[in-house]
């Protein structure tokens, strides 16, 4: 139902041509380091996944450019600009300094050591088997609601950790965010969720966990549900949490199961240029958030859509009509290594 290499690209296109000046303006209201500090709180948006997005889609971006015979010799201060950005939110985001996950043994330590002790304090280790079915389904809805909500992008899915427990315990955090985000043109629904966002939140025992780029978790055994020694589902307000009442999940995961129908209704109908044409609307969601979290997201929504749209109109026939590929996608599969193409020594110097 979506046309993926062609969204990704035309959103990379807009990342590449307008990402330096848009986060220039995210740079007036506030400093990296406080960005990042200001993330470490329970499903807070931006997350590490807004905060990647916009560093591979510049990227993407930039090198799809180049494969289609743009000059891109002299764009070191603007790549520069975007890759400072993110390594000083994310030094400042995660706990150890470190920038990625397989840095530090495919970890996302981003919650302070006291929150996540009164967390673990507040997990339930008497979940009856009926509750845990109805807590995996729930969580299975609004996971798949989340990834058609958001064309097929897991943007609305979130894990963090694992942080150590004493015993030999983890914590890990799932996070399901942004669920009644009406950013997109299509998300305004009739199903209506009436939480913003909920955390899963679990202590594993004998599970040896990985958190990747994009926060997907990765675990040995795989199935690591009877490993779960304790959990609680918490709804999340600004960084305030509290348990979700476990007798409104039936009526949740209703919700959630009636509103993915509701979207799979109205994607069905869409022609196949908007296949494509709505990556602006998913690229401007990720950056979107970062103005969301100082204060001015509105305004620099309508910004960010009045960009986009001159990028849209410079590639959208092109790629609908086929007369530019995905080259960066074919160039990843078929190159081993470094897929990016480097700076020059005289732009890195100068940069």
């Amino acid at each position: 139902m979506f046309n993926l290499p062609g969204r990704m690209v035309l959103g990379s296109h807009c990342y590449y041509e307008n990402l330096p000046q848009l986060l220039a303006e995210i740079r007036s209201h506030a400093a990296e380091e406080d960005i990042g500090r200001g993330m470490k709180r329970l499903c807070t948006r931006p997350n590490y996944v807004h905060l990647n997005s916009l560093a591979l889609g510049f990227l993407a971006g930039r090198e799809q450019a180049r494969l289609s015979g743009a000059d891109t010799a002299d764009d070191g201060a603007r790549v520069a600009s975007v890759m400072e950005f993110w390594a000083r939110v994310a030094r400042n985001y995660r706990n150890d300094g470190h920038l990625l996950p397989d840095e530090a043994d495919f970890t996302v330590p981003i919650l302070p050591a006291g929150t996540v002790g009164d967390l673990n304090g507040r997990l339930r280790n008497d979940v009856p088997d009926k509750l845990r079915r109805q807590i995996r389904r729930m969580v299975a809805t609004l996971e798949l609601y989340t990834f058609i909500l958001h064309g097929e992008a897991r943007v609305g899915v979130f894990h963090h950790g694992p942080y150590p427990l004493g015993g030999g315990d983890t914590l890990v955090v799932k996070e399901l965010v942004g669920l009644r985000d009406d950013f997109y043109p299509w998300a305004k629904l009739k199903a209506r969720l009436p939480y913003d966002n909920i955390a899963c939140v679990m202590r594993f025992r004998n599970v040896h966990s990985k958190i990747v780029l994009f926060g997907s978790l990765i675990t040995e055994p795989r199935d690591y549900a009877p490993s779960i020694a304790a959990e609680t589902l918490f709804v999340v307000e600004d960084g305030v949490y509290r348990p979700l009442p476990v007798n409104e999940i039936p009526q949740l995961t209703q919700i959630a199961a009636d509103a993915q129908l509701e979207l799979y209704r109205r994607v069905i109908e869409w022609d196949e240029r908007y296949r494509i044409e709505y990556g602006a609307d998913l690229y401007g969601y990720l950056l979107k958030s970062f103005a969301d979290q100082l204060g001015f997201g509105e305004s620099f929504g309508r910004t960010i859509r009045a960009r986009f749209g001159k990028s849209v109109e410079r590639h959208l026939d092109d790629l609908y009509n086929g007369t530019e590929r995905p080259w960066v996608l074919e160039h990843i599969a078929a190159t081993e290594g470094p897929v990016f193409s480097p700076l020059s020594s005289e732009e890195a110097r100068a940069s």
